[in-house]
């Protein structure tokens, strides 16, 4: 059964003192720079990190993306400086309720920055009682008050632990982050056995592909083929090739005055070209969560303004495979078929007791105002991306350098 995460609770985790917020299918995130969008996004990483094989806890904590818990901790955090996630996962075939994990986590003690857990509870969804049912003993548990070092690792990160909530671990396993890089694709690398399809920024993306049964590697590459034969109209044949070091490389004619055209490979495409190709293989990928940032990137606006519909033609394929995108782009935004329970806002907090706490992160159908606009048939470019612009964007172009 396919799965999605369908709701974070969040506390002092980076821009967030707190947040809570429910997610759909498809996830538009928009907000200002610097506001915690890639942030927002990295709380599903963090989780994919704990269950990643030589991964866990300390390693997700102290990732050279991360660089220990106090570096996590959102700097609003005050009396109690706990870092807590918490998230609901749904099916995705009808919405309903599966699995809550909450984890709280801090230091062992204020000299050492090791991190330890401080509660751990992990619920499964019972029809029966139509309400979320234990699974097991909330830790800290008596085990660990006897040995405190096995607060340095989770629960959902161990096999020996976790075989009766191993589907909530392997959905967790399944997040799949890509922010492509596209000079890293063409300087390439060796692979380190069992890290291809972790890498966030696309240098394994020629490796994933290569690992692809024939058969649907090159079904793939042909829809990819024809899909950026409309972006790059002298392109024909996309394939992957093999060079005579065993390393693997995109392929590609570009037709020109000679017949045949002349071949061409990632090291000489366009930046462009290498994101829609990512971008279109990692659409085609089986998997858990896709989180994308700024996919419209290098993108020429005639494709940014039917990437969403294109996604949502993908997920289809996909099964419902769930998508968070960041994004800045009102052309990407402008497809009316956006709903306000799609869009999630990250943006500082300015109203009430949260102004001057951190960034909020809340739903387009919990605003009813964006909610009435989208309605009478505003986009979302329309009703909800003018929401984030910051408060002195106008002076940016006055401003003397």
């Amino acid at each position: 059964m396919g799965l999605y995460f369908s709701r974070v609770e969040l506390k002092n985790w980076r821009n967030f003192k707190t947040a809570d917020v429910a997610l759909a299918h498809r996830v538009f995130l928009i907000g200002p720079n610097a506001a915690g969008k890639s942030n927002f996004l990295d709380v599903f990483r963090f989780l994919r990190d704990l269950v990643t094989e030589g991964g866990g806890l300390v390693s997700a904590c102290n990732s050279r993306a991360r660089g220990g818990v106090g570096k996590i901790r959102s700097v609003y955090a005050r009396n109690n400086p706990d870092i807590a996630i918490h998230v609901e996962v749904s099916s995705t075939e009808d919405g309903q309720p599966r699995w809550r994990y909450e984890l709280g986590f801090g230091t062992t003690s204020s000299k050492d920055d090791t991190p330890a857990v401080r509660r751990e509870a992990i619920y499964r969804w019972s029809e029966v009682d139509a309400s979320f049912v234990s699974m097991r003993q909330e830790r800290p548990d008596r085990y660990d008050v006897d040995d405190p070092v096995r607060l340095r690792q989770t629960l959902i990160q161990q096999t020996s632990e976790n075989k009766d909530f191993r589907e909530l671990a392997e959905f967790f396993q399944s997040v799949h982050y890509l922010h492509l890089v596209p000079q890293l694709v063409r300087e390439g690398q060796d692979p380190v056995p069992g890290t291809i399809g972790l890498d966030p920024f696309g240098r394994d993306l020629l490796d994933r592909i290569r690992h692809t049964r024939k058969s649907t590697q090159e079904a793939r590459l042909k829809r990819i083929g024809e899909a950026v034969k409309l972006a790059v109209e002298p392109l024909e044949n996309l394939e992957l090739t093999i060079d005579d070091k065993g390393r693997p490389h995109l392929q590609a004619s570009f037709q020109h005055w000679r017949p045949r055209g002349a071949y061409q490979d990632e090291r000489q495409f366009s930046d462009g070209t290498l994101r829609l190709v990512g971008l279109l293989w990692s659409l085609q990928e089986a998997g858990g969560p896709l989180l994308l940032e700024e996919p419209e990137l290098s993108l020429h606006t005639a494709f940014v303004a039917r990437l969403a519909p294109f996604i949502a033609r993908a997920q289809k394929r996909s099964s419902g495979r769930q998508i968070l995108l960041s994004t800045h782009s009102a052309g990407l935004l402008s497809d009316e078929g956006i709903g306000p329970d799609e869009i999630v806002l990250i943006r500082p907090a300015k109203a009430g007791a949260k102004a001057g706490e951190g960034s909020e992160a809340v739903s387009g159908a919990s605003q009813a105002q964006i909610r009435s606009l989208m309605e009478a048939g505003l986009t979302a470019a329309e009703a909800a991306l003018p929401r984030t612009e910051p408060a002195q964007a106008e002076l940016f172009g006055r401003q003397p350098i």
